[in-house]
């Protein structure tokens, strides 16, 4: 995420602070040039690949009602009357005849950060990286980013999925969100269906916790569910990569240091199990459009790191 474009999410999230304490909290979706605004051809640059229904219409204007009332239609997480997500993150509704029905919001990343001309392509790593020499000989538009947001332990649900692939022009994001806790069964297949297309999978420590996760919470539930064979795991090549030059190798340490951007409008990653359990008591979704800005940077950076990966070491020259 650029600059501008957390500024710009940052100042939406301020002007939505200050409509929610006037009483007048309104879509977010309503704003084109939003930093979370999806493209308008998003939707459609994807039709093939997956079974989106179109974008709900935008809820009408409602009349003042009673704190009370109010309280009654946002509680309960099967309550047709609230307005959830799907008012400040339009996209459309996955549904498996089995498993039910997850929610999907999509956009391109073009539509949230300003294009790099290195958007899709990977430099010719140094010699000794198979793995990464491997993965550029493949191309980026076989391979298939992914992060989670979970609840914690494997025995906890998967509540929001994020995906990023390369269409040819431009990074697709895909993120799958489960509006309920019966909706994660439906969010799996949603994913088993998706990576089925792709023969490499990236993470950032994918292979210790998304990997297996996925396959517990698969079993769990029921899921057919087939990972790629191939799985490139971006934490085990930065630790090796960076770990003398850096204090850490945190995703967000390679984002500011190696990437060289910083986020804004962030949320820590401890407050979002709770973010997500409140939002299923509660149905105030207010609490969750910045998770899926986190999950989002996440996503993108995995794919700025990869590339970060893939240029060849600078030779210290040992000057007399």
């Amino acid at each position: 995420m650029t600059r501008s474009g957390g500024d710009a999410l940052r100042d939406r999230l301020g002007e939505l602070v200050r409509q929610r304490r006037a009483g007048v909290l309104r879509p977010l979706a309503s704003t084109a040039d939003s930093a979370v605004a999806p493209a308008a051809d998003a939707l459609s640059s994807a039709r093939d690949d997956a079974a989106l229904a179109a974008a709900p219409p935008a809820p009408a204007r409602r009349k003042r009602a009673t704190a009370a009332s109010v309280r009654k239609k946002r509680t309960g997480s099967d309550d047709p009357a609230r307005e959830g997500v799907e008012a400040y993150l339009p996209g459309g509704v996955w549904t498996h005849e089995r498993h039910g029905s997850v929610y999907v919001h999509e956009r391109l990343r073009s539509a949230v950060e300003k294009r790099k001309p290195q958007w899709g392509r990977l430099p010719e790593p140094s010699p000794g990286e198979i793995e990464l020499s491997s993965v550029r000989h493949l191309g980026l538009s076989r391979a298939l980013f992914l992060d989670l947001e979970t609840c914690g332990l494997s025995s906890s649900p998967v509540f929001l999925a994020g995906t990023m692939f390369w269409n040819g022009e431009d990074f697709v994001l895909r993120q799958y969100f489960a509006r309920h806790y019966g909706e994660e069964a439906a969010l799996l297949a949603a994913v088993a269906e998706q990576v089925q297309q792709f023969e490499l999978m990236i993470t950032f420590n994918g292979k210790s916790y998304d990997a297996p996760f996925l396959h517990a919470r698969a079993l769990t539930h029921g899921v057919a569910l087939q990972l790629p064979r191939h799985h490139l795991d971006l934490v085990h090549h930065s630790r090796r990569r960076w770990r003398e030059e850096l204090p850490d190798c945190r995703l967000t340490t390679l984002e500011s240091r190696i990437c060289k951007r910083r986020r804004t409008g962030d949320v820590p990653g401890e407050e979002i199990p709770e973010r997500y359990h409140e939002y299923v008591r509660s149905g105030d979704p207010w609490p969750m459009v910045p998770v899926f800005h986190h999950n989002l940077l996440d996503v993108t950076t995995m794919a700025d790191v990869l590339h970060a990966l893939c240029k060849p070491r600078r030779v210290r020259v040992n000057e007399d």
